[in-house]
């Protein structure tokens, strides 16, 4: 996750293609016209599964400039926006013009649910690479939940997705040091990109060490030390801006010493349990077996 792009992503040995066809759109503020996507293929993008077929309902694509912003705070909420390639960066800036990023949605992710429940979006969301998103009148998508149960389902999906989100970030916060907060950062970006179909160890990424710190939590001078760190280690290999997780086993101890601990002990408890069962509890072959 230094100045490292949230964006193409490499395979460790050849270029990766999408999971899904890339649709070449424009944004209609630019006087081009709109390409668009089919709300079954959002389904699949979103990993949402139903037995109905909706290929007549159609949204529009908007393409997204690298460092436009797709919408601000205080905008009026009217739609949804399914990132369909690309990334962004989330962010919220406070009276003195300070940034804290909040997120990172790229492909696969909804943008905008902050934005229902007080009819307003609450944070800027800004491109961090070329991307395009599919944008979804909520309205709309309103009138469809109430025809169709697994459209409703599909928004409370997308609100409990937020939830969760919401959780885990309190979670990194509040309980993980600096190391863990960043190996946690890049497993979960390795898992994302394993979801798409990409390679889950290189990848390149939009995102500067200092975006990166803000969403962490953690200082500049942090993230860079941490991250050579990890590089002399052997966790993880650094080339500009690709990345290239070397030892993701060690990662995922720097999150969870416990867990490779507790998966031992499960181990040994296997084994001495094994030992102390009584002879007569093998089968009678065994037994002779043993005792030749």
């Amino acid at each position: 996750m230094f100045e490292r792009e949230l964006s193409t992503i490499h395979n460790a040995s050849h270029d990766s293609a999408p999971v899904a066809g890339t649709y070449e759109c424009a944004d209609q503020q630019h006087g081009a016209g709109w390409a668009s996507v089919k709300l079954d293929d959002l389904l699949g993008l979103l990993g949402v599964t139903t037995d109905r077929r909706f290929g007549d309902v159609t949204f529009p694509m908007r393409k997204v400039k690298a460092g436009e912003t797709l919408h601000r705070a205080g905008d009026k909420f009217r739609a949804l926006y399914v990132v369909r390639s690309g990334f962004f960066k989330a962010v919220s800036v406070d009276a003195s013009g300070a940034e804290l990023v909040l997120g990172f949605p790229m492909t696969g992710d909804a943008i905008g649910v902050d934005g229902f429940d007080s009819g307003r979006y609450t944070t800027d969301v800004i491109a961090l690479d070329i991307s395009s998103v599919a944008v979804v009148p909520f309205a709309q998508l309103s009138e469809l939940a109430r025809q169709h149960p697994s459209i409703e389902r599909l928004l409370y999906s997308l609100f409990s997705r937020e939830l969760v989100n919401k959780h885990a970030m309190f979670w990194l916060l509040g309980t993980l040091s600096a190391e863990a907060r960043l190996a946690s950062f890049l497993l979960d970006l390795s898992d994302r990109f394993g979801r798409l179909g990409y390679s889950r160890f290189a990848f390149a990424l939009r995102a500067t060490r200092q975006e990166i710190g803000s969403y962490l939590g953690l200082k500049l001078e942090t993230v860079s030390r941490t991250l050579s760190a990890f590089a002399a280690a052997g966790l993880v290999g650094i080339d500009r801006r690709q990345v290239t997780l070397l030892d993701v086993a060690r990662l995922r101890r720097i999150v969870d010493p416990s867990a490779e601990r507790a998966k031992e002990s499960t181990v040994r408890r296997q084994i001495a349990s094994a030992m102390r069962r009584p002879a007569r509890s093998l089968p009678v072959q065994a037994q002779f077996a043993m005792a030749a």
